[in-house]
């Protein structure tokens, strides 16, 4: 793919989500190199073949709050609603999972010490391995690692001034 096209298919990802992708198309023009392997890297951060819709979304927007200060978030806010989960659901997720039904809950808790590199309560890790099998463990790991990803390159980039607080829209 040229850089023209990637740039054509960042605009329609931009529009589309309402999102700045102005520091990965700088990203892109600094290093088209490591753009291309970055892009080659993409899928892995919404892969999901063996979670449910719900424990990949529950594990994905956990996840983005530890990573996140609100663009990034809310870009998967809008496309957890895209998926077909309910914004009951999402709304649930950003304001700290206290609401979510109790095995939920614990994926939340259980992403959340993920991404905060915190120790794992034995208990809870208990009833993660009695919810979730090795696969799902595994994609659940996949899900919480890449969520830090963009946010880490943004603020890397010194994009900061864009990834600031902001009130999530619970609107696809």
């Amino acid at each position: 793919m040229t850089e023209q096209q990637q740039l054509q298919e960042m605009d329609a990802f931009s529009k589309k989500y309402r999102y700045d992708m102005e520091y990965l198309k700088e990203f892109l023009r600094s290093s088209p190199e490591g753009f291309e392997k970055f892009a080659q890297f993409q899928p892995l951060s919404m892969h999901r073949e063996f979670l449910s819709l719900e424990v990949f979304w529950v594990s994905k927007l956990a996840a983005m709050q530890v990573a996140d200060c609100g663009a990034c978030l809310q870009l998967n806010v809008r496309m957890a609603l895209e998926a077909d989960v309910s914004a009951q659901l999402v709304k649930a997720c950003i304001q700290g999972g206290s609401n979510l039904p109790e095995h939920l809950k614990d994926i939340f808790d259980f992403a959340t010490a993920l991404a905060s590199y915190k120790n794992i309560d034995p208990q809870l890790d208990q009833r993660i391995s009695e919810q979730l099998d090795k696969k799902q463990r595994i994609e659940l790991g996949v899900s919480v690692a890449t969520a830090s990803v963009y946010p880490t390159i943004k603020r890397a980039m010194g994009h900061t001034q864009s990834c600031s607080l902001i009130e999530i829209e619970f609107e696809a």
